[in-house]
């Protein structure tokens, strides 16, 4: 029979699980996005997404906002083909600077409403105030 540290026969616990040893702690999975947030790297550039009421395009690597519906005739212009910094809107072609909101081309004779975009870590949001 063997002895423990104090001379006493050591004590078998049945069904013990030892604890884990510390280590590196494990990445922190990414916050998910809530309402009107957004990641920038799920925008390619040249392409727009939809959040909330609010069109945001990755203009090669910029990214603007303007509001989503032409003011033409409502268009959605997140759905529309953006050629530099130009939207053109699928429903009737009138033309916007997605980060100046002016008109580029009619029908539409409307600017389109800007916002900012706030950057908060991996995750972005459109600045409605």
């Amino acid at each position: 029979m063997t002895s423990g540290i104090s001379g006493k026969p050591p004590v078998d616990i049945p069904n013990a699980t030892p604890e884990p040893m510390a280590g590196p702690a494990a990445p922190k999975e990414p916050t998910a996005p809530k309402s009107g947030e957004f990641r920038i790297k799920d925008i390619p550039p040249g392409s727009a997404v939809l959040v909330g009421t609010v069109a945001v395009f990755n203009v090669a690597g910029r990214v603007c906002a303007a509001q989503a519906k032409c003011t033409h005739r409502g268009g959605p212009l997140n759905e529309g083909t953006l050629d530099g910094s130009t939207v053109t809107c699928p429903w009737h072609g009138s033309q916007f600077n997605v980060c100046t909101g002016a008109v580029m081309r009619g029908p539409a004779r409307e600017p389109l409403k800007t916002y900012r975009v706030v950057l908060e870590g991996d995750l972005s949001r459109v600045d409605a105030g």
